[in-house]
């Protein structure tokens, strides 16, 4: 009897692991982080919703330069807006809509489009598949997973400014972008979503004008924290997109710092709203 008291110990010691000990894939990191937003009726009723605040624009690598303004982000199921009113000499304004078929991305000033813009008109499936602006927007992708969607993958962890979070793939066909989102260990609250694009370097008339090319490496950072309770949905006030580009001809960043200070539930939106 002796022999077999030390195995079964470590079997009854194995079948009591706490479940933090396990690791959580990521369809069920996803089922807690849509409980983290609210419980499943909360979620039910959200039908639509308008958000506004500020944005402070800054042009990192172009010495600081700054412009500022308001954002209005207004959504309904899947449909969603994301506009910019901005007080910059050559950057107005900035718009984004999905209608539920067709993606747009408005002009920053007269018929040119934002570095940003750029990147999302590129890019429409940040729009299409209700990725841009998280759970800011009815439309976010875990809310609204079905036909067409992508998948979740992966499940792991790892830090990011010193704190534990679980990392999710996201993968959905017709892209070429890496697309990992992040969520807090403690809360399961969806804390940030990286976009990740190289694009190969350019083919020259000869092979000595080719080595001088070089590959384009694109990422967008968007992050979401200063969570709050508004009727019932743990909403994120503060929200910053960073987004770089680098390549032949160097480094560009820019900065988008939001500051949302109104939400509306359930308003009632005109179908022009997410009209271009």
């Amino acid at each position: 009897m002796k022999l077999f008291k030390f195995p079964v110990i470590l079997i009854l010691l194995f079948l009591t692991l706490p479940a933090f000990a396990q690791k959580l894939k990521a369809d069920e990191i996803i089922a807690k982080h849509l409980d983290s937003i609210g419980t499943a009726e909360v979620r039910a009723a959200a039908k639509s919703r308008m958000i506004v605040g500020d944005v402070l624009v800054t042009f990192i690598t172009q010495k600081n330069q700054t412009a500022q303004g308001r954002v209005v982000m207004a959504s309904e199921a899947t449909k969603m807006l994301i506009g910019l009113n901005l007080n910059g000499a050559d950057y107005t304004q900035e718009k984004f809509t999905f209608d539920g078929k067709k993606a747009r991305t408005g002009f920053a000033y007269l018929t040119q489009r934002s570095l940003l813009g750029n990147w999302v008109d590129s890019n429409n499936v940040m729009l299409e598949q209700g990725l841009l602006s998280g759970a800011l927007s009815t439309a976010w992708t875990p809310l609204n997973m079905g036909e067409g969607k992508g998948k979740f993958g992966g499940g792991g962890s790892k830090k990011i400014d010193g704190k534990e979070v679980y990392v999710v793939d996201y993968a959905t066909k017709g892209s070429d972008v890496d697309i990992t989102l992040y969520f807090e260990k403690d809360t399961f609250r969806h804390v940030r979503t990286e976009y990740k694009r190289v694009s190969s370097a350019g083919i020259g008339r000869t092979p000595n004008e080719s080595s001088g090319f070089s590959e384009t490496r694109y990422k967008m950072i968007e992050d979401f924290s200063d969570f709050k309770d508004e009727k019932g949905m743990m909403m994120p006030h503060l929200y910053k997109i960073l987004f770089s580009v680098s390549g032949q001809r160097g480094t560009t960043e820019v900065e988008w710092a939001f500051t949302m200070t109104a939400f509306t539930p359930n308003p009632k939106l005109d179908a022009s709203t997410f009209d271009q």
